[in-house]
């Protein structure tokens, strides 16, 4: 295990990282990378251990690029950074809410001009399921082009509901929700496009339909009015490897637990947006 204590930074001598506990006073700054073995860094490269692993166990730098797929295939590039922010956070229980923002100081994802602190999808974090692909020293390229080299992404963003999503079409929105039973325990990951598409993971099981007319009224008022016996045999329009009476039984579950929950969020989002 990785001290928290210890830095990463380049070595003068030939530019390769080092990692170890950092002597910044010195009129040379060095590192210890062994009890009996220093090497003169560049401080301008110092970048702090987070504490965090990646999905190969990695251990994750201040100024390190990684990469999550989400859901629908998209892969968003984040750079590490330090924050101190101002969030509204949900008051404990029988407390009065008073609506004034806390001060956060922490690790977070810089993803263009939001700063997002690390969530938890059942019982696994955000940062266990990147992979570090480079660092803003080495790879800078990587924050203004995708990993196919292609120019990034210059539609347009939309910063909606818990999450920030961007589509590769101009103009297309995209809803994320991140759903809890009353208990507060983690209950599904549900995905909407303007363009009608609906897309979810969860306890309840995984589905995904496109409803090519959601009407005018977009696809969040179309899923508040949409019917249980209806959802329910959208969901079963797929190929699964599965017999159909299990199929039927799997979506009946997840209309019956999920869909509540989920009108409940998209009643409240849009209602700030009045």
């Amino acid at each position: 295990m990785i001290d928290t204590n210890f830095v990463r930074a380049k070595a003068v001598d030939d530019g390769r990282w080092v990692i170890g506990e950092a002597h910044l006073m010195a009129t040379r700054p060095y590192i210890h990378i062994s009890p009996l073995e220093k090497v003169d860094i560049n401080p301008d490269t110092l970048c702090r251990c987070t504490g965090w692993r990646d999905r190969h166990n990695k251990p994750i730098f201040e100024g390190d690029i990684l990469v999550l797929v989400i859901p629908d295939g998209t892969s968003r590039l984040f750079n590490v950074v330090w924050k101190q922010q101002l969030r509204h956070l949900k008051p404990l229980e029988n407390f009065v809410d008073d609506n004034n923002p806390v001060e956060i100081s922490g690790w977070c994802f810089q993803w263009g001009s939001h700063y997002l602190l690390p969530s938890y999808i059942g019982h696994q974090p955000d940062y266990n399921r990147m992979e570090i692909v480079g660092n803003i020293y080495d790879n800078a390229d990587l924050l203004t082009c995708d990993l196919a080299g292609v120019p990034a992404f210059e539609g347009k963003r939309d910063l909606i509901g818990n999450t920030c999503c961007i589509s590769n079409k101009p103009g297309i929105q995209v809803f994320m929700y991140d759903l809890k039973d009353e208990h507060g325990n983690w209950l599904a990951r549900v995905i909407l496009t303007s363009e009608g598409l609906f897309m979810t993971y969860s306890e309840w099981g995984n589905f995904f339909h496109y409803f090519n007319a959601p009407g005018k009224d977009g696809i969040r008022k179309f899923m508040l009015n949409i019917y249980d016996d209806y959802f329910a045999g959208k969901l079963c329009e797929v190929e699964w490897n599965t017999s159909t009476t299990k199929l039927r039984a799997a979506a009946k579950r997840y209309v019956k637990h999920v869909l509540p929950v989920l009108k409940v969020a998209i009643e409240e989002q849009l209602k700030k947006e009045e």
